[in-house]
């Protein structure tokens, strides 16, 4: 297994989130496995390049207030899973998504979410 390259710590939580296409009118919504102050990873058998941008809009748990950001796709996995029951496989295809921009207001929250959710 490879090294992994994360600025921030992540946890597994289950958002619904929509993404927007930049440049185009295609939206589509998607539930978040896991979320970071830096992005978040997003369940989905629709895969997009590394480099394609989105315009993002999800709320967190507890609230009612969305965060919009923008963000582009830092990787893509196609993985399924092909034995089931097995605790160590991580079966779920989609996109590691990083934010690209976003309200310093926005990440604070984010900060706070993950900060409560770790220490619950």
């Amino acid at each position: 297994m490879g090294k992994e390259n994360r600025h921030f710590k992540r946890i597994e939580v289950t958002i619904r989130i929509r993404l927007k296409e930049s440049d185009t009118d295609i939206a589509a919504a998607f539930d978040i496995k896991d979320l970071s102050e830096g992005g978040m990873f997003v369940h989905s058998p629709l895969l997009w390049e590394p480099g394609e941008r989105f315009d993002l809009v999800f709320t967190l748990p507890g609230t009612d207030r969305e965060i919009v950001a923008k963000g582009e796709v830092a990787r893509a996995e196609d993985k399924y899973l092909l034995f089931p029951g097995c605790a160590a496989c991580d079966p779920i295809p989609g996109m590691g998504i990083r934010f690209t921009q976003i309200a310093p207001a926005d990440r604070a929250r984010i900060k706070e979410f993950l900060a409560k959710t770790q220490t619950a």
